[in-house]
């Protein structure tokens, strides 16, 4: 288990299913965790599972050797998965905050904030900020078994109507659970919030029959502005938003 630029949430979420993880653990050898153990031993691993977002390029060179040594590589949380919060701004921003912030002689040691997949192959993604602890059980234990983990066939949605919660698209609020995949128990919307899309596109999402509806209560300028929460460092999330929103609103 290893750790690239984060605020390290989704790996305090293992620890705090330590319990279910001695289970696992059993049929697992755990060789290397910083956060749980002192001892560390070098690849081949059968499974590598990777948190947070490469920005250095020592993180990326390091990325790449596990892909190397690893036969499984998996991604922790939507900063692994789809850069998350460190991938708001792109490059160009950033550079603009630095030079307004410190001047134009400061040197950052981060390239870019982007998803492990735009370095190495990923095998799986565990999506969520955080994840869901049961989708990482289940993501482990079907691994553990030897089958490549599937995906959630429903969206956010279902998991809204399961919960009790009133449709914020009939409120004209931006939500983006018809197009997320589900496994989050929807928990944001049932604390008040938005859906913002951290356990990524669901498969055949309706990018563009969801930007359709929002465009009767929001603006462009806002729909983007939502998007750029979890999908601002995925080109064909961005592109698939951007051609619905040149259509006209009907």
């Amino acid at each position: 288990i290893y750790d690239f630029t984060d605020c390290e949430g989704c790996e305090v979420k293992l620890l705090s299913i330590k319990e279910k993880l001695l289970d696992i653990e059993a049929r697992l050898d755990i060789t290397n965790w910083r956060l749980a153990q002192d001892s560390f031993k070098d690849g081949p691993y059968d499974i590598v599972i990777i948190e947070g977002t490469p920005v250095t390029k020592a993180e990326i060179a390091l990325l790449k050797e596990l892909r190397e040594k690893a036969t499984t590589l998996i991604s922790l949380g939507a900063c692994a998965s789809i850069a998350g919060i460190p991938g708001i701004m792109n490059k160009a921003e950033r550079e603009k905050w630095y030079t307004l912030i410190y001047n134009a002689e400061y040197k950052p040691i981060g390239v870019d904030a982007l998803p492990l997949s735009a370095y190495v192959r990923v095998d799986h993604m565990i999506h969520g900020c955080p994840i869901d602890e049961d989708e990482l059980i289940r993501t482990i234990e079907e691994i553990v078994a030897g089958k490549l983990p599937r995906y959630r066939g429903y969206s956010v949605c279902f998991e809204c109507k399961q919960a009790g919660n009133d449709c914020r698209l009939l409120e004209d609020k931006i939500c983006f659970g018809p197009i997320t995949q589900g496994g989050c128990k929807a928990i944001c919307v049932s604390g008040g919030s938005a859906c913002y899309g951290c356990f990524g596109l669901r498969e055949e999402a309706n990018i563009s029959a969801l930007v359709r509806i929002l465009r009767w209560f929001a603006t462009p300028k806002e729909i983007r502005r939502h998007l750029t929460m979890y999908f601002n460092q995925i080109p064909e999330y961005k592109a698939a938003f951007e051609k619905a929103l040149r259509k006209k609103r009907t």
